[in-house]
């Protein structure tokens, strides 16, 4: 008996799959170093950047002006306490006059205003002090209130209201009540109402007043007030 066949199975293959290649990893990008910054520069690199820099005459003025003015800041600067104390002290501090000059206004200021009496006082505001100048009347000086010294700011309310209006550059005008010797002067020559004004009469210079006495209350004290100024303003320098 014939041998059958043996038939064998046809072996199958192992399907390889293709991987599709890789990509090249990309490339790093350089690193690129920043110069390390350039340390700052002394006074001396200063000056010859300062001395680079200048290269027209328009320039250099500038630079000779700026220093200029610093010089002149740092020394204003550093006296600035005898600097300031000179400038007020000519500001609000002016004199008055010699005594001759102020009975010659005030004889004037007597006839225009027609009044009765003029007092002229020199006051020391540090001081609360007042010394009478010029005590004046239709005849002649008085000589002896001349000299006499008070106090500016006083017991009396109606001098001490003068006194305020007076340093805020007012003319104070109403009935008058005599508060110590000189206005009992002033009261024994008929006197019921008077005007007092600073001398000069801006805020924040007085170095006195002017007093003036009248028999009765003016009719325009607008005119009275504007002459007492223009004198008051020229009895000081």
């Amino acid at each position: 008996m014939a041998r059958a066949a043996i038939k064998k199975k046809p072996v199958k293959k192992a399907v390889v799959r293709k991987t599709a290649a890789s990509a090249p990893a990309p490339a790093k990008p350089a690193v690129v170093e920043a110069p390390a910054p350039k340390p700052p520069g002394g006074p001396l690199d200063k000056a010859l950047d300062l001395v680079k820099w200048i290269d027209t005459p328009f320039k250099l003025a500038t630079v000779v002006l700026l220093g200029v003015l610093s010089l002149v800041g740092v020394i204003v600067y550093n006296n600035q306490d005898k600097v300031i104390g000179s400038l007020t002290a000519r500001e609000s501090m002016p004199e008055l006059l010699a005594d001759e000059r102020l009975s010659s206004m005030s004889r004037e200021l007597l006839r225009d205003l027609r009044a009765e009496t003029i007092i002229v006082h020199q006051i020391d505001l540090a001081k609360n002090a007042r010394i009478t100048r010029i005590a004046q009347s239709a005849d002649g000086r008085f000589a002896p209130l001349e000299g006499q010294k008070g106090a500016f700011f006083s017991g009396s309310p109606a001098r001490n209201r003068a006194a305020v209006a007076m340093l805020n550059g007012e003319v104070l005008c109403e009935g008058f009540q005599a508060s110590s010797e000189v206005g009992d002067w002033i009261t024994a020559r008929g006197v019921v109402f008077a005007c007092r004004g600073s001398i000069p009469p801006e805020p924040g210079h007085m170095a006195g007043y002017i007093s003036v006495g009248f028999k009765q209350e003016p009719r325009d004290l607008i005119a009275v007030k504007a002459r007492i100024n223009q004198t008051a303003r020229e009895m000081a320098r």
